[in-house]
C-alpha cells in the first residue's frame, strides 16, 4: 500500500462580542464544516460584570489587573460599583478596558494603580481579567481529542475603535480607518490584520496578541473587528454566494454595520449604533445607503459612525440579495424587505468565526506550516 500525503489546516476562530464568545475549531480534514467543534459561551465582559455585581452586593472594594478587554457590561458594573461609594482600582493596562485615556478612567471615580498587585493591606476582591485563555480552552477540548498544540492559526475578532487623537471623534476615527484600508484593497478580508500589522492605537487587539503569544508562541495570529468579520461570514451563506450584488448587514448588540458588495468587492460601508435603530429607521437607512442618497454627515449627526462609498453604489433596485446576521437581526423581519437571515454552515452564531476562517485562509499562507499525515 502506497502512502498518500494529505495537507490539513486547523484554525481556532474566536469571535468575542458584547453578549457571547463564539468559537469554531476549523479543521479542513473533517468531511464537512458541520463536524467541526463549535462553542457559544458568555462574553468575558458579561462574566466579569457578574463578578463585580456580586462584590457590590457584598460591599467589597475591587482591584482589577490583567488585559485590555471589551468594556461593555463590565465597565457599566464598575461605574455602578463606584456610585455605591465603594472603591474600584485598576492597573494601568486593565484600565484601558473602560476608557481610552487614564484621565477619563479617573474622572469616573475609578482609581488607577501603577502596581500589578494590590497592597498588603487590601481587604477587598482581586480580579484578573482576560479575553483569551487558551490554557483553559485547550484543557477542555483535549478531553474530546481536540488538542490546541497542532493549531496553525488563531484568528480572533474583537470590537476595537482604536485610541483616537483628542481632536477627532472616535466614531469618525473608526470609520475613517476602515475607509483608508479598503481604498487600497476593497476585499472584506483586507480589514483583518496579521499580528505584525496591527496599528499601535488598537490596544485591545494588541492585548489579544500578547495573551495568545504567551500561550501558543509559535502560532500564526490574525485579528479582525467583530463587525466586518460577521459581514464576511454572511458572504459564505448560500444565498450570498449565488448573488452578484449583496447588501450584507450585521445587527450587533452595539453596532449595526451594512456593506454593499459586488462580485466579492466592497463598494460601501455604513455603521450606526444599534440602540438608535427601529424598523422604520433601519429600512430608510438601508434603502438610501444602497441608492447613494445617504450621507456620512447624516449618519454621524444621528450618533452613528458614518459611511463611505468606494465607488458608485449599485442602487437598491439592483441588489440581488439582502443577507443579515447578528443578535438583533430580528428587527429586519419587520421592515418589509426580502431579508435572508444568514446561517453559514447552518448556524447563525458562526457568522463571525466563519468570517475569521475565510480571512485567515485569504491572508496567511501555510505551505510550510501545514501538518502532514500519511494515509
Amino acid at each position: 500500500m502506497h502512502a498518500r500525503v494529505q495537507m490539513t489546516m486547523k484554525i481556532l476562530a474566536i469571535d468575542i462580542g458584547a453578549g457571547t464568545k463564539d468559537i469554531l475549531l476549523f479543521d479542513d480534514s473533517k468531511e464537512a464544516i458541520e463536524n467541526c467543534v463549535k462553542l457559544v459561551l458568555p462574553a468575558p465582559s458579561q462574566v466579569y460584570a457578574d463578578e463585580v455585581i456580586r462584590a457590590t452586593a457584598l460591599a467589597k472594594d475591587i482591584f482589577v489587573n490583567g488585559d485590555v478587554i471589551g468594556g461593555g457590561a463590565f465597565a457599566s458594573s464598575l461605574k455602578r460599583h463606584v456610585k455605591r461609594g465603594l472603591r474600584a482600582t485598576m492597573t494601568e493596562r486593565a484600565a484601558y478596558t473602560v476608557r481610552n485615556t487614564l484621565d477619563q478612567v479617573r474622572e469616573l471615580g475609578i482609581e488607577v494603580a501603577a502596581d500589578e498587585e494590590p497592597s498588603a493591606e487590601f481587604q477587598g476582591q482581586t480580579m484578573t481579567i482576560k479575553e483569551i485563555n487558551l490554557t483553559e480552552l485547550g484543557g477542555f477540548l483535549a478531553q474530546y481529542g481536540e488538542p490546541l498544540e497542532d493549531i496553525d492559526i488563531v484568528a480572533v475578532a474583537v470590537q476595537d475603535h482604536g485610541v483616537s487623537p483628542s481632536e477627532i471623534s472616535n466614531r469618525r476615527y473608526r470609520i475613517e480607518n476602515m475607509r483608508k484600508t479598503l481604498e487600497s484593497n476593497p476585499k472584506p478580508e483586507a480589514l483583518a490584520f496579521l499580528e505584525s500589522e496591527i496599528p499601535p492605537h488598537y490596544l485591545r487587539m494588541q492585548s489579544v496578541v500578547r495573551a495568545t503569544k504567551n500561550q501558543l508562541p509559535h502560532t500564526e495570529i490574525l485579528l479582525m473587528d467583530t463587525s466586518p468579520d460577521a459581514i464576511l461570514g454572511c458572504l459564505k451563506d448560500e444565498t450570498s454566494e449565488k448573488a452578484r450584488n449583496v447588501l450584507a448587514i450585521n445587527v450587533g448588540n452595539g453596532h449595526t454595520m451594512a456593506a454593499l458588495i459586488s462580485d466579492g468587492t466592497i463598494t460601501g460601508i455604513m455603521e450606526h449604533h444599534t440602540r438608535y435603530m427601529n424598523h422604520k429607521k433601519i429600512r430608510r437607512l438601508l434603502i438610501d445607503f444602497a441608492n447613494g442618497s445617504l450621507t456620512d454627515e447624516e449618519v454621524f449627526s444621528d450618533n452613528g459612525h458614518g459611511l463611505f462609498y468606494l465607488k458608485e453604489p449599485q442602487g437598491f433596485q439592483n441588489i440581488d440579495a439582502i443577507v443579515a446576521t447578528g443578535p438583533n437581526r430580528n428587527i429586519l423581519q419587520k421592515i418589509g424587505l426580502p431579508v435572508h437571515l444568514a446561517a453559514p454552515a447552518g448556524d447563525v452564531m458562526m457568522s463571525g468565526p466563519i468570517g475569521l476562517v475565510e480571512a485567515a485562509k485569504a491572508r496567511i499562507s501555510l505551505k510550510e506550516k501545514r501538518h502532514i499525515s500519511e494515509i
